[in-house]
């Protein structure tokens, strides 16, 4: 585990002073999180506050997941098409080791940043409110529990695919695989209603999809080898 964190603490930093992409990250949670303002912002009252609800559950989703991709390569595929990944791969870590920390990695940062986009949202839709208005219990857990599930499955889902085939099948089946992460979240959409207040069942519904998730992407790691990543460096 000690290992794990240390990989961890190291892709963080990595994501972290690559501005490029951290500024590109923290302009799509922002805009987006101000964009939603204009639909809650024109309701008043109870409405509002369950139209809140509403926005910040899928809105959260989406940013984490969106983010979780936009960084993942980062960590990834840019080590292996840089020959960095040569050198991790011969240290006494275990592969699974090294790809659980990666993920790590990634979505602390890619969490913290979606937090930003909730919380313009949120504050934007108070200053434009008279009425000091907040999201429910189970809009909070789920901001502090599903949306980190949903991020880390993105990025060990997509850090399994970039491991495992090389430039030229990840630049076709990474947008594949992006695609269906957004259907997917836009059919647990379906699952809720505008205005119409988030339940605890809803929010146990998207806990358990981000935990079978997240579970699926863990099993998948025990494919990898090392033997297979080295032979799909460039």
């Amino acid at each position: 585990m000690d290992g794990t964190l240390i990989v961890a603490r190291k892709e963080a930093k990595q994501v972290v002073s690559t501005r490029s992409s951290v500024i590109v990250a923290f302009f799509f949670a922002v805009w987006f999180g101000a964009i939603s303002t204009l639909a809650v912002g024109a309701i008043g009252g109870l409405s509002a506050a369950r139209l809140l609800d509403t926005t910040l559950t899928y809105l959260g989703l989406v940013i984490g997941v969106f983010i979780a991709y936009l960084l993942s390569g980062q960590v990834f595929l840019r080590e292996k098409q840089e020959g960095v990944i040569e050198t991790l791969l011969c240290t006494p870590l275990s592969l699974r080791e090294i790809w659980l920390g990666k993920v790590l990695g990634v979505t602390a940062p890619a969490y913290a940043i979606t937090l930003v986009g909730s919380a313009v949202l949120l504050v934007l839709v108070n200053y434009a409110s008279q009425d000091l208005i907040l999201p429910s219990a189970a809009v909070v857990v789920h901001l502090l529990v599903v949306v980190p599930l949903f991020a880390a499955s993105a990025v060990g889902l997509m850090g399994f695919v970039q491991f495992l085939f090389g430039l030229r099948e990840n630049q076709i089946i990474n947008p594949v695989i992006f695609a269906g992460l957004f259907f997917l979240l836009f059919a647990l959409q379906q699952v809720l209603e505008a205005g119409v207040a988030v339940s605890w069942v809803q929010v146990g519904a998207f806990m358990a999809c981000g935990l079978v998730l997240l579970a699926v992407t863990y099993y998948l790691a025990r494919f990898l080898s090392k033997e297979k990543i080295v032979r799909t460096i460039p």
